[in-house]
């Protein structure tokens, strides 16, 4: 499934920044044990997994494995758990955290954030994890900190506990423990900045380096003053979360000045992804960070020229030489078509894609052109969106066409559409669009206005869709009638409920999902059948956990445009997630896409043939969220929603905590960062191998 924005645009860099996460390889790593399985723990974990997948609760092979499995077994089984949303076992999880064996107790508290029980019994339990964790169960504690996360407010309580100085100060294995509740506390609206504020300028550097997180994602103005001091850190993930803090949101007048002038400093930082969120904090005080943002789109870096760039539009104003200049700076499309949006909406249409120049953009060969070109429309004024984008709406291509709908897809049904009624009737015609993705837009569009006198149309589309390769219009079109249906069920007529009832019930899990709790679609079954039978998932365990536990795990190389990036695959953890990576990849799935999306320190994303974001296998796989962190390099299945997962995947170019517990994790890299780096949004990839 696609993902047009990440990750907007993933489970624990707690974990795996602080605690128990996979550390690269390397000379002073300590192997881990070689580790067999079992031909009954097989069949154990082959049936967890088919469990996990069919999202169905059977009591009776959890408790066989809980009571007989071995270890790998046990963990598979409280991760299930939480996959399954199994709260009837949540008792027996609170009793697992407090078990010896530390990676079933650590699995089952991260089972618990899953579930999102707020019981106070839950909230006791991870409380007294984290407050207890030392020596070699401090995995369970971390774990427990970022379950406490997960469930929020109602643990606000337990998470300041947590950070108590008589608390921190007693455990043995304070720093990774410490680290772990403080991103934890970052999940909090407000952040705790009282309770944090005293570890920004800790001595341990894992510690500062999650204040600093914990401060500079909330942009307290309570923070603030605090991430000055962190603005020097030696760590440069620690100076990238001070300067992302330092934005005027938090400064504000009394701190702007100082502000700005760490922020000088830290655009001209050896690192290139702390000059990235210098730039764009920088671009927060307007007019004074001119010089800055000039400066960055010089600089060494693409991707800090990139970030710069798209960062101009409160800084340039209307002043159309300074964007000219600008725009002359880099001549790639990855560049320029951050410029010509950013000028967009501060009111300046540059030439490359003004009406009277012959060889604007709209006109290009390259789809890739004509479709930023619809994109620079997007959040600007009707009369903007209505010069650049409807004309594109027409484009022979329909990743344009989708680029042009998208565009004015945000304005429909909105406070001026009484103003601009054409707008709703225009969306409405990308209903039988011959693109797929056309289509699932323009539905998506209309679902907020959705109404019983629709119903016709949005039946006619679903038929349409019923072609599809991808389901995305489907899904769609159910959402829509659901939401029809909910605000305008007495307006439906006789014939257009015996034409609902009349589709015959999909076996997709995320159109019965969509459905699922709607009385309209009250003949539909709750639930999809299991996806395979028993000896797909048998394969599985045999040809990817089996391998993965006994120390030899598989590997993936992309062969990258800036060099190949090898990745090690997590049989154990993601098992059906890195047996679809590499059935795609041996079928040359991979083969000739591009990195088509890249932002700047965030992630680079590829697995799309279309190139547009929204294209994918004609299929979806099941999430299988697990402990495994989203450090720097981290490899993450794409989504557009809960178990969408096909083959899209994303590289995380630096660590992100804000992520954790929504992606699949099932991969990391080992070796190819300086390409991973240097990647810019359309580079090309020329195949991913299996070795």
């Amino acid at each position: 499934m696609p993902v047009r924005t990440v990750l907007l645009p993933l489970a624990l860099v707690v974990v795996g920044a602080a605690c128990a996460g996979r550390p690269l390889p390397s000379s002073t790593t300590a192997p881990e044990p070689v580790r067999a399985l079992g031909a009954a723990d097989a069949e154990r974990f082959a049936e967890l997994l088919a469990m996990a997948d069919a999202r169905r609760v059977d009591s009776a092979v959890i408790e066989d494995a809980l009571t007989r499995g071995s270890t790998p077994v046990r963990v598979e089984a409280v991760l299930a758990i939480g996959q399954v949303q199994g709260r009837a076992f949540v008792p027996r999880l609170r009793d697992a955290v407090r078990g010896r064996d530390t990676a079933v107790a650590a699995t089952a508290a991260f089972a618990l954030g899953r579930i999102g029980d707020t019981t106070a019994a839950t909230i006791l339990v991870l409380g007294d994890a984290v407050d207890d964790a030392s020596g070699a169960d401090a995995t369970v504690g971390c774990a427990a900190a970022w379950a406490l996360g997960a469930i929020g407010a109602p643990a606000r309580n337990a998470i300041v506990h947590g950070l108590a100085p008589r608390v921190a100060a007693t455990q043995p294995a304070a720093a990774g423990v410490l680290a772990a509740t403080l991103y934890a506390a970052s999940t909090l609206r407000p952040v705790p900045a009282d309770a944090v504020l005293p570890f920004v300028a800790s001595g341990d550097a894992v510690v500062a380096r999650a204040a600093a997180y914990a401060l500079g994602r909330g942009r307290d103005p309570a923070g603030a003053r605090a991430l000055l001091g962190a603005a020097l850190s030696r760590d440069p993930d620690t100076r990238s979360y001070a300067a992302r803090g330092l934005a005027v949101r938090a400064a504000g007048d009394s701190l702007a000045d100082t502000a700005v002038a760490a922020l000088r400093r830290l655009v001209a930082d050896s690192d290139a992804h702390v000059r990235i969120a210098a730039v764009q904090s920088a671009a927060s005080y307007g007019a004074a960070a001119r010089e800055m943002l000039l400066t960055a789109l010089a600089d060494s870096d693409a991707n800090v020229r990139i970030a710069a760039g798209a960062a101009l539009e409160p800084v340039l104003g209307r002043a159309r030489a300074d964007w000219v200049r600008a725009f002359g700076a880099d001549t790639s499309l990855a560049y320029r078509r951050g410029i010509v949006a950013a000028a967009v909406r501060a009111g300046i249409v540059l030439e490359a894609i003004a009406n009277d120049n012959d060889d604007r953009w709209q006109r290009r060969q390259d789809w890739r052109y004509r479709a930023a070109a619809a994109d620079a429309a997007a959040g600007t004024s009707v009369e903007r969106m209505r010069d650049l984008a409807l004309p594109l709406t027409r484009d022979p291509d329909g990743r344009v066409r989708t680029a042009a709908y998208a565009a004015f897809a945000p304005t429909v049904d909105t406070q001026s559409i009484r103003v601009h009624p054409w707008r709703r009737q225009f969306m409405a015609l990308g209903l039988t669009d011959a693109d797929f993705y056309v289509r699932a837009t323009a539905l998506g569009a209309l679902q907020r206005g959705a109404s019983a006198a629709d119903g016709p149309a949005f039946l006619r589309s679903y038929a349409l869709a019923a072609q599809d390769r991808q389901d995305d219009a489907r899904v769609a079109a159910i959402a829509l009638l659901v939401s029809a249906w909910s605000r305008d069920s007495a307006a439906f007529t006789p014939t257009l409920r015996d034409a609902v009832a009349a589709l015959p019930p999909p076996s997709d899990p995320v159109e019965l999902g969509v459905a699922r709790g709607s009385t309209l679609f009250a003949r539909w079954p709750a639930s999809a059948p299991p996806p395979h039978d028993a000896a797909w998932y048998r394969g599985i365990v045999d040809s990817v956990v089996r391998p993965a536990l006994a120390g030899h795990p598989a590997r993936a190389i992309i062969d990258a445009a800036r060099g190949p990036i090898t990745v090690e695959l997590f049989g154990v953890d993601a098992p059906i997630t890195v047996a679809n990576f590499i059935a795609l990849a041996r079928t040359g799935f991979y083969r000739e896409t591009t990195f088509h999306r890249v932002v700047p320190a965030f992630v680079a994303q590829d697995g799309d043939p279309r190139g547009d974001g929204n294209g994918g296998p004609p299929y979806a796989i099941r999430d299988e969220l697990n402990r495994d962190g989203y450090a720097r390099g981290t490899l993450g299945m794409a989504l557009s929603g809960p178990d969408t997962g096909g083959s899209q995947y994303f590289l995380t170019l630096t660590p992100q905590p804000q992520l954790d517990g929504s992606y699949t994790v099932f991969g990391r890299v080992v070796d190819g960062f300086a390409a991973l780096d240097g990647t810019v949004a359309n580079d090309s990839i020329a195949d991913v191998r299996i070795p």
